[in-house]
């Protein structure tokens, strides 16, 4: 009986064995194929790792410490932008997508105006080692209106990405489906630079980002919905040396509040309603139009060409009614990607035959002399 006993136990304790064995294996297999599929997903994420590493942050810090830049000439200019700006946010470039090894502590910023472009400059330590400039601006008519108007409110901003050649990102906590509610990440992951807006919050503090309080905001206002899903948006803070303490202390609703102040600020000028009174939008198509005659020959004999040079324009809306981002442009008039959240309301200025498209091809709007101000054009 106790030999029989004895047998049992014996077995028992053997066949436990055995399946503490097989679990540990398995339990390190299933890990083995968890960390394969992150590795996988996040390569698809525009990055050899969409999460920052302990490497780039101390790659950061190293760039952040050169004396590169302060070598080169800082150009001052009417909009005081000029100067050298560190970065509160990891910011990384290389010349592809899956490979932004560098790690940016600063930039020189200098600010450019030809006659039919307007660029913000951010220049890396590594210009010497093949790196291009991250530029922001734009390269079509009306080149400087955006600047124009938001100057006046001692705010200069830009609203697209001209760069070409490298490649450019930063890593911050970004939006995020669970269980269909929009939320943001408790991680960080890298945010592509391709389309970007940067605003000259205040002397010494640039703000970039691809949406957060700068969406157009329509005569009812936003909804509470609207405004949750924009605040998700991140955005990155660059700041020169006196700055430093007030940079790192602003918080994501900080941010957001200034960026939504300017925005007000911003489309009251826009709209053209300034001080309660409404101008016209020849007026400030006349007062470009000189950057943009190239060679023409207009003469005082003939009466026709100076009407010519002030084209009839008007404000449209575009409502966003799908579930995802659409990237649109105008053609007839600007050649530079747009971009308007799911769910969102974007005012344009637009001028007769032009047509609205999405970067696919599909047709949004015709613009024609009988289209009335304010229409709003929804996508679908």
């Amino acid at each position: 009986m106790q030999m029989k006993k004895l047998l049992i136990t014996t077995t028992l304790a053997l066949s436990a064995g055995l399946l503490n064995s097989q679990t540990v294996f398995a339990q390190k297999f299933l890990q083995k194929i968890k960390e394969k599929a992150q590795a996988a997903t996040e390569s698809l994420n525009g990055s050899s790792s969409s999460r920052p590493t302990k490497a780039l942050y101390e790659k950061q810090q190293a760039d952040a410490a050169k004396t590169i830049l302060e070598g080169k000439t800082i150009t001052k200019d009417p909009y005081g932008l000029g100067g050298i700006y560190y970065t509160r946010e990891l910011f990384v470039c290389g010349s592809e997508t899956n490979n932004l090894d560098k790690a940016i502590g600063k930039f020189l910023v200098t600010f450019e105006k030809e006659t039919n472009a307007v660029k913000l400059k951010l220049t890396p330590s590594y210009e010497a080692e093949g790196v291009s400039s991250l530029v922001l601006g734009r390269n079509d008519y009306p080149a400087d209106l955006v600047l124009k108007v938001s100057s006046a409110i001692k705010q200069p901003r830009f609203d697209a990405a001209l760069s070409h050649g490298t490649y450019y990102g930063f890593y911050a906590k970004h939006t995020l489906v669970e269980n269909g509610t929009v939320v943001k990440d408790t991680k960080e992951t890298l945010r592509d630079c391709s389309v970007m807006h940067i605003v000259l919050i205040e002397p010494g503090v640039l703000l970039m980002t691809n949406g957060s309080g700068l969406y157009y905001i329509p005569k009812g206002g936003r909804t509470p919905e609207d405004i949750a899903k924009e605040k998700l948006d991140p955005v990155a803070v660059l700041y020169t040396k006196e700055k430093e303490s007030k940079a790192k202390s602003l918080t994501d609703e900080q941010l957001y509040d200034l960026l939504v102040t300017h925005q007000k600020a911003f489309q009251k000028r826009y709209d053209l309603q300034i001080d309660g009174q409404k101008e016209a939008f020849p007026e400030i198509d006349a007062a470009n139009a000189p950057s943009f005659s190239g060679n023409s020959k207009s003469t005082s004999t003939n009466k026709d060409k100076p009407a010519k040079a002030v084209e009839k324009t008007i404000r449209i809306e575009l409502q966003n009614l799908t579930s995802e981002d659409v990237y649109y442009t105008v053609n007839g008039m600007s050649k530079m990607l747009q971009r308007i959240g799911s769910k969102f309301i974007t005012g344009i200025v637009v001028k007769p035959g032009v047509t609205i498209v999405t970067k696919n091809g599909r047709l949004i709007a015709t613009i024609t002399e009988s289209t009335k101000p304010s229409t709003r054009f929804k996508i679908e």
